[in-house]
């Protein structure tokens, strides 16, 4: 179905199926065709080699990867999820083969051929966000100290000397 029929692979993230399209290097949404998905090249960073995951943060009501401002972030997002999944090549062999000019059926013996995945939804807590926002906090409060030293402190004014006219 794979190579004949030109079926996708999906992955199910937060109730929501997606379309592994090594082609147009995103995950495409299956039914809404406002959501730009979650594309490849802009989730690189968020890529684990060790674990051959990503682990992003998505927007389930947009279905779409969503970054937050990670200079300013002061809490955990409440619209935003963390996300893992699987990297292209293991999400859609036949398509990372075709992409890369590598034989259809290349490295399918040891790994097998797999067309439905689920994406696990990893607690904030357990995602690199928590040490930020206390490095965030924290560099806010030594900027507070820093601005109330600065401030000079109110001087009375003092009483002209000599005669009132």
């Amino acid at each position: 179905m794979r190579v004949n029929k030109g079926m996708l692979p999906t992955i199910a993230i937060a109730g929501h199926t997606f379309f592994v399209d090594i082609r147009m290097d995103k995950l495409r949404p299956k039914d809404d065709f406002l959501s730009n998905g979650i594309v490849f090249s802009d989730i690189a960073n968020y890529y684990d080699e060790d674990k051959r995951t990503y682990t992003i943060p998505y927007n389930p009501k947009t279905h779409e990867f969503q970054e937050p401002d990670y200079r300013t972030i002061k809490e955990l997002p409440k619209d935003l999820i963390a996300v893992q999944f699987p990297s292209e090549r293991l999400l859609d062999r036949i398509g990372w083969n075709r992409h890369y000019g590598f034989e259809l059926t290349h490295g399918l013996e040891k790994q097998g051929l797999k067309l439905q995945f689920e994406a696990k939804q990893i607690p904030w807590e357990k995602t690199f966000l928590v040490g930020l926002i206390k490095s965030n906090l924290k560099e806010e409060k030594n900027l507070q100290k820093a601005t109330e030293k600065q401030q000079p402190t109110q001087v009375k004014k003092a009483k002209p000397k000599g005669r009132k006219m």
